[in-house]
């Protein structure tokens, strides 16, 4: 009987500790996963807008998984995105207008951000939350919508927490001027005063 007591404590400061932990460790995971996805998405389209010579656009899509994504008028990037060239040299159109159509191509599609990942974004005019890169790589404003995008913050259920060496639990997203994602994760960046969104 003493045993089979000192088994269950010994399980039960085992559980006590390592649960949390664990939680942790998915809960840190999913952010990676998340802000991973934004940026490779970032990353390609730019690097195809400057390899076609013409605009490429990420733009939310609500029917992602379709054999024909569409852009979605009024959605938000955290739940499906499309990467396409939005007009290129062989179909010139000027500045991209967030729509699939004549010689568009797919490039990249991706589903919803990790359960419990929320982004947060600095447009406030109505439109669709997008990026949209030029030939130069730089950013470019889709015609008829507002800016694209420069600050992106992912949060989640854990808002403004230190997950170990000032480590933050949100990440902040920030496009420079010259197209070039850069990433926040120190707890003093993401929570402080020259994040625009304010932190989570």
């Amino acid at each position: 009987m003493i045993e089979l007591m000192i088994t269950l404590l010994v399980a039960a400061l085992v559980l006590g500790v390592g649960v949390p932990n664990f939680q942790q460790f998915l809960a840190n995971n999913r952010m990676a996963t998340a802000t991973n996805d934004v940026v490779t998405a970032l990353h390609a389209a730019r690097s195809q807008a400057v390899k076609r010579r013409g605009n490429v656009s990420i733009c939310p899509s609500a029917n992602w998984n379709a054999p024909n994504p569409t852009c979605s008028p009024l959605g938000q990037l955290g739940d499906g995105h499309i990467v396409f060239a939005d007009c290129s040299a062989a179909n010139p159109c000027g500045a991209p207008n967030l729509a699939v159509d004549g010689f568009d191509v797919v490039l990249r599609v991706r589903g919803p951000l990790p359960q419990g990942v929320a982004p947060l974004v600095t447009t406030d005019a109505a439109g669709p939350e997008y990026f949209s890169f030029g030939p130069t790589g730089f950013p470019r404003t889709a015609a008829g919508f507002p800016a694209p995008i420069a600050n992106l913050q992912l949060c989640d259920d854990r808002g403004n927490h230190n997950t170990g060496n000032n480590i933050a639990a949100g990440r902040w997203l920030q496009v420079t001027p010259t197209g070039r994602p850069q990433v926040y994760r120190d707890i003093a960046y993401v929570q402080g005063a020259q994040n625009p969104l304010g932190g989570c």
